[in-house]
Order: structure tokens, then sequence, then C-alpha cells
């Protein structure tokens, strides 16, 4: 396509000032100044080859860019720089890169745009309890078809999302008696088989439901190390994460700190006479009496952990997690006035009774709290068998939602 003689070059030039003057009318001294133009005609033959293709906008935006730059300003100032130059302009003697033109007029197709962040969040997180289904021993739930529809259902959850940062388990993991050490058969059988590599991708933070502890050696064992839930390394994730039996974790990222606290004598606190609270569950363990003792302990100790971290946390959240709901802790109202603390952000799980809703426990108004119970693992004592997504903003806002399955899957009866 190279242009050839003096006749098509003066053809040439004159399309480009026509073109000029048609695009850009403020420059009309352009087409009229013939001196500039001709001192143009080797760089619209370089033009030309270049960039043929390309819209007309762009060819005339670069070309006068580059041949008549000085004479884009006033009609003084462009004679005068005319005058200086003898009319000519040294044009470069290889051809070079054109530079990137940026257009007077907004054009969004030229745009590069960067993909925002998923609605605008720093991360998520999912919520579950009372989950261990086994053949032998259930409630009502007839078969582990519930509980692996609501790990199917975790699974896709946690894909759409794509930034779940960890599980919380708030226990009942293991129906009915818990596991007896790290190489029991069940966290492969009622775990690892049930939860794709994907959920378990994440950190499961969790503590002990009374069902865990019949048969756990941490029923009969003051030193937490012995107990075979706990696992205090935080990148082993074939276990469950749980330094201890209550503990505490920071997620600076997420202006965050999980709190995971043992108040399993609180089993049967649903028995609004009952004044002093015992671990029922230890009749099942080899050791009933230091059970008790064991758990009572404990329970002391996970309300003062509650107290010091609520004071002392600097966090804007605190995620806070037993195995109970609410509404079980009428005789502990230092442990709800906490939970009540408008001073903080507090979201609260708990499960042990099997449905997932807020309706049925005890208010921690301006706080949050959910039932999370509805794991599948034994029983429907609603129709709501599922699980809660949290999800936290680019703000260190936490939103939280209930994902349920079909109740025909797992409480056709009701």
């Amino acid at each position: 396509m190279e242009l050839q003689g003096r006749i098509a070059d003066q053809q040439a030039c004159e399309e480009l000032q026509l073109l000029a003057a048609d695009q850009q009318p403020g420059t009309s001294s352009v087409a009229r100044d013939s001196t500039a133009c001709r001192n143009t005609r080797r760089l619209a033959g370089l033009v030309l080859r270049v960039v043929l293709g390309l819209g007309v906008v762009l060819l005339c935006g670069a070309f006068t860019w580059s041949a008549c730059g000085a004479l884009s300003g006033s009609s003084s100032s462009s004679s005068s720089s005319n005058k200086g130059s003898g009319g000519s302009l040294e044009l470069p003697a290889e051809p070079r890169e054109l530079p990137a033109v940026v257009l007077k007029h907004h054009d969004h197709s030229l745009e590069n745009h960067t993909q925002p962040k998923r609605n605008s969040r720093r991360g998520s997180f999912l919520v579950i309890g009372d989950w261990g289904f086994d053949p032998a021993v259930h409630g009502n739930v007839p078969s582990v078809t519930c509980q692996q529809a609501i790990a199917d259902r975790m699974r896709e959850k946690m894909e759409e999302l794509g930034d779940v940062k960890f599980v919380i388990n708030v226990g009942d993991s293991f129906y009915p008696d818990g596991v007896s050490s790290k190489s029991d058969p069940q966290w492969e059988n009622k775990w690892r088989k049930i939860y794709s590599k994907k959920v378990r991708s994440v950190p499961w933070y969790s503590v002990y439901g009374n069902h865990d502890y019949h048969h756990d050696p941490c029923a009969c064992s003051e030193d937490p190390t012995h107990c075979a839930q706990v696992n205090a390394n935080v990148s082993n994730l074939d276990y469950f994460v749980m330094p201890d039996v209550s503990y505490y974790l920071p997620h600076p990222e997420l202006d965050m700190e999980i709190v995971g606290l043992d108040l399993n004598t609180y089993v049967l606190a649903w028995k609004r006479a009952i004044k002093n609270h015992e671990l029922e569950d230890c009749q099942y363990s080899p050791c009933p009496a230091q059970c008790k003792q064991n758990a009572h302990k404990r329970t002391l100790q996970a309300f003062d952990l509650f107290h010091t971290r609520r004071k002392e946390s600097t966090a804007k959240n605190l995620l806070v997690f037993s195995h109970y709901p609410t509404d079980y802790f009428g005789t502990a109202p230092h442990f709800m006035e906490g939970l009540r603390d408008a001073s903080k952000r507090i979201v609260y799980f708990g499960g042990h009774r099997h449905d997932v809703d807020q309706s049925t426990t005890a208010p921690i108004h301006p706080n949050v709290n959910w039932l999370v119970g509805g794991g599948g693992g034994w029983s429907c004592d609603g129709g709501n068998q599922g699980f809660v997504v949290g999800e936290i903003s680019e703000s260190f806002e936490v939103h939280t939602y209930s994902v349920l399955v079909s109740k025909d899957t797992c409480c056709a009866w009701r």
C-alpha cells in the first residue's frame, strides 16, 4: 500500500487534510497550510503503512499530534512557529512507535476495566453443628442422606463465594459417642468422606458437644493435649483446629477474633428448674465423677475467657460460639449481659437443638445470634436443616444468613 509519486502523495495529503478538518474543526489552519501539508507527506506514508485499518479518528488524532503539533495552538503562535522554522518540520529518519492516543471524548470501549472485589467483601465463613450421623444410633433423621445433602450444599456455596476463610463447627461432630483418638475411623467415615476436600481446605474451628465427650479421653483427663479433637497446629487440616477446649484466635485481616467456648455443663439447661448444672453425659464415660469435675472447671474457664476477650480484644468483631443456644443461659445472666455488650459487635452461634433459626433463641440485641444445630446428624427439631453463612464487608461489617436444604431431604415426616 506504499504511496508512489507526487500525484499520489498530493492525493493522500489532501485526503488527510479533509479528515483533519472534519474531525477537529478547531484546526482548519492545518488544511489551509500547504507548506505544512507538504512536510507531512512522508509521515502520512508511514502512518498509512503502520496503522492502516485503524479508525479514522485514531489515525487523524495521531497525525495531528505528530505532524501539526506546532500548529494546533492559536493562529498567531502557529504562524510564528512556521516562520521560525522555515515552514518545515524535522521528521524522524526511522519509523517510530506511535504514542498512546488519549481521545478527548470518553470511549468506554478503550478502557481496561479492573474487576472489583467479590461484592466488596473481605471474606466469608460457614457455620454448622450437630452433623455426625451414625447409621446404627440416630434420631428421626433416617439416613446419612440429609448430612450429605448439607455437605454438598456447603461445597456449592463455598465455590460460589470464592473467599471462605474458615468453618465454625459448634460440636456433636461424631454421634453417638465422639471419637476415641486421632486414628479413630470416624474421622474418615463421618467427616472426610462426607465433606469434600474443598470444604475441608480451610480450618474448621470447633468445640466439643455433649456427645463428643462420651468416649473421648478428654472426659477423664485434665490435660487438653490428651483430647482426641484438640489440635493446636493450625496448619494441620486433617483434623479440626482446636488449640484447647476453650480458646481464642485472632483474624486481623478480618478485624475479627474467634472465641470458642466449652460450656457443656449446660446440657440440661432447657429444664428451667435446674439451677446447678453438670454434664449429664459423663455417665457414658469411663470416669463419671472426674468427667463432671473437668466439665465444671472448663465452664468456669470458658466464661472467664469470654469476659477477658470482650474487655481486652481490639477487634471490631467477636465471633463467639459454644455447643448451646442463648436460651440455655438463663441462669448465667453475666454471660447474657456480656453477649449484649453494645460496645462490641458480637455474633454468637450455638447448636444442640437440631434446627437452624433465630426465632427460638434468647435475643442478645444489639448483637446477633443463631441456632445452627441443623447439621443433619441426629434429628429434626424443626424443619430447617442446613448451615449459616457469614460475609465480612470491606468495612468489616458481618452479614449472616441461612442456607437450607429441602425439608423432604431431611424431615419429610414433619
